[in-house]
């Protein structure tokens, strides 16, 4: 008896023995089924009882704040310290976290009961995941720090005015990137953020002085030939200096992995020509012109398109087409060739056939047709078929300066079209107001002070629009007066002064079609001409009043606008109070000649 109550207590605690880690692994996961199990590190950093979105939301703010400062790339006694979203490398958190969380919660069952049964005898601890990118480092920063390099040079030709003079191979010195990037992921990985070193390793020329010296030939057999770059009616024959420093050399990898010398465009020289003939090439489209006869709105001039050059796609067709293994061969630079050619084209003038010269090279360049904003065919659905109002003003007694200011700007007004319910700004319109845009220096109130300024007399320009829009019924939902009262805006009241970017004159155009505005200049007087259509609304107003006066010039006044539609009732009433202060705390400074 004493013998089986002694071998039933051995079962029992052998057992208990196999059945207890059964019983805490079973524990543990129903404790842990939604979160991360105990004794599992990430950069030796523990994140048990975790779930992935409080996992994801600490490993970030780890990194946050170990990487705030970015990280240090040192070469010698340079500091380069480079953010981490600029770094081509950056810490998967998903893919980290994910690596924790799943650590003992797979699907496949026993190797959850293995990895589980593991956590009992010891921590686990992971790395970081990482992302790398096509490139080391965000393209600026590393433009600054690969100046450490001084890269080799292969042999080639350059032009130098007179021939094409050797560039003798050297060797170089670059940034080993891969180490680099090697040292930047193991910060990462490891959740460090050690100086990273900058190394360089030696680099070789890939083209030295072999296998070179038929792209020499056939560059020199390239210079006979004759240039020309034609658009629509431009054609003109590019000056052989030029063009022979169009003419580059690259490396190019042979089947055999050795590089020799071959002809190829110089795309940067060949852009800095394209610059020199744009202003030939390129023309603004020009709106269509209308003229307001008889009661009604037509056409006396017609729109026109405008042409832009594409200078990216122009230049590789010229390197495109130059470059062609045809055009350099030998003996096409053969001058009697060429002339022979020439004579045979023009001996069969009476013919429809003639010979080209084939020593010439004729390329068409890329450019895109811009539309104008209004052409011809748009008139007539845009309902533009009355003259709705003027705007006007008189100039008289001012400077060369002054009107020549008064005639630029009030230019880039004409034509320029006002959706139903659009909104007009002034300032937006107008734009940049300096030297470069054809604008004089001339008198303009600023800062206590009338001052010379480019652009000086612009207010005569929003001035008349701001007249035109009120008398058209336009609601102005923007509008400032000048400080003291100028002669130019009599009657006082009625002007609008502007300063780019603010204070600004805007209306809305609250007519039931699109506005045109078309402004012209007749002796001293500016006029705004507001073109749309009628919708049957009567406009009245009232003053302008001057209901206060001070001392030296200082008034206040008001303007009434009423706007009625069609069955007179009113829909728009607007009071444009104006308050003027005296011209002697305005003193001139740098008066003009």
């Amino acid at each position: 008896m004493q013998k089986i109550n002694k071998n039933l207590i051995i079962v029992s605690l052998i057992m208990l023995f196999l059945l207890a880690p059964i019983a805490l692994v079973l524990a543990l996961n129903f404790k842990y089924q939604n979160t991360s199990f105990p004794r599992i590190f990430l950069n030796n950093k523990s994140y048990t009882d975790f779930s992935r979105q409080a996992a994801q939301k600490s490993l970030e703010n780890d990194i946050q704040e170990k990487y705030k400062d970015g990280m240090q790339l040192v070469y010698k006694d340079k500091v380069y310290k480079v953010a981490l979203p600029e770094l081509g490398i950056q810490i998967d958190t998903t893919k980290s976290v994910e690596e924790v969380f799943s650590y003992g919660h797979r699907q496949n069952i026993p190797e959850s009961l293995k990895e589980q049964f593991s956590l009992l005898g010891g921590d686990v601890n992971f790395q970081n995941k990482i992302i790398e990118k096509d490139f080391l480092i965000d393209k600026p920063k590393w433009e600054e720090i690969s100046k450490i390099e001084t890269p080799a040079k292969n042999f080639s030709y350059e032009w130098n005015g007179k021939d094409f003079a050797e560039a003798q191979a050297e060797e170089g010195f670059v940034i080993d990137q891969a180490k680099l990037k090697k040292d930047i992921a193991q910060n990462l990985v490891s959740m460090q953020n050690n100086p990273v070193k900058i190394e360089l390793v030696k680099d070789e020329p890939l083209v030295r002085e072999d296998a070179y010296q038929k792209a020499l030939l056939k560059a020199k057999n390239l210079t006979g030939k004759e240039i020309v770059l034609k658009y629509d009616s431009y054609l003109s024959k590019v000056a052989s200096d030029d063009f022979n420093k169009w003419i580059g050399f690259a490396p190019q990898k042979g089947t055999n992995g050795d590089y020799s010398l071959v002809l190829s465009p110089n795309i940067k020289e060949i852009k800095d020509y394209l610059v020199s003939i744009v202003p030939q090439i390129d023309h603004q489209p020009v709106n269509a012109q209308l003229e307001f006869k008889d009661g009604k709105v037509g056409v006396f001039s017609l729109s026109q398109d405008g042409v832009q050059m594409d200078m990216e796609k122009s230049a590789q067709k010229i390197g495109d087409e130059i470059f062609r293994e045809e055009n350099y061969k030998e003996n096409t630079g053969d001058k009697k060739v060429a002339a022979d050619a020439i004579a045979a084209s023009a001996d069969k003038q009476n013919g429809s056939v003639q010979t080209t010269n084939p020593n010439q090279i004729s390329v068409e360049l890329a450019a895109k047709k811009i539309a104008p904003e209004l052409t011809t065919e748009k008139i007539d659905n845009m309902g533009i078929t009355s003259l709705l109002a003027t705007g006007e003003s008189n100039f008289h007694g001012s400077t060369k300066s002054r009107i020549h200011n008064v005639t630029v700007g009030a230019g880039k007004f004409n034509g320029v079209l006002i959706g139903p319910g659009d909104t007009f700004s002034f300032d937006k319109i107008l734009g940049e107001v300096g030297p470069k845009q054809g604008y004089l220096p001339e008198l303009v109130i600023k800062q206590g002070q009338t001052t010379p300024e480019y652009g000086g007399g612009l207010c005569q320009v929003s001035t008349t629009a701001f007249r035109g829009a009120v008398n058209a019924g336009l609601e102005v939902t923007a509008r400032t007066n000048h400080a003291y009262a100028v002669k130019y805006y009599d009657p006082q009241g009625t002007d609008a002064t502007i300063y780019p970017p603010n204070p600004d004159l805007v209306f809305i155009n609250n007519t039931p079609a699109y506005i045109l505005i078309q402004t012209r200049i007749s002796g001293l007087n500016l006029y705004f001409d507001y073109y749309g259509t009628n919708d049957g609304r009567k406009v009245t107003l009232e003053g302008p009043v001057v209901y206060e006066r001070g001392t030296a010039g200082a008034m206040k006044t008001w303007w009434k606008q009423s706007v009625y539609d069609k069955d007179g009732k009113l829909f728009l009433t607007k009071t444009f109070y104006s308050n003027y202060k005296s011209a002697t705390l305005y003193p001139r400074t740098n008066p003009l000649d």
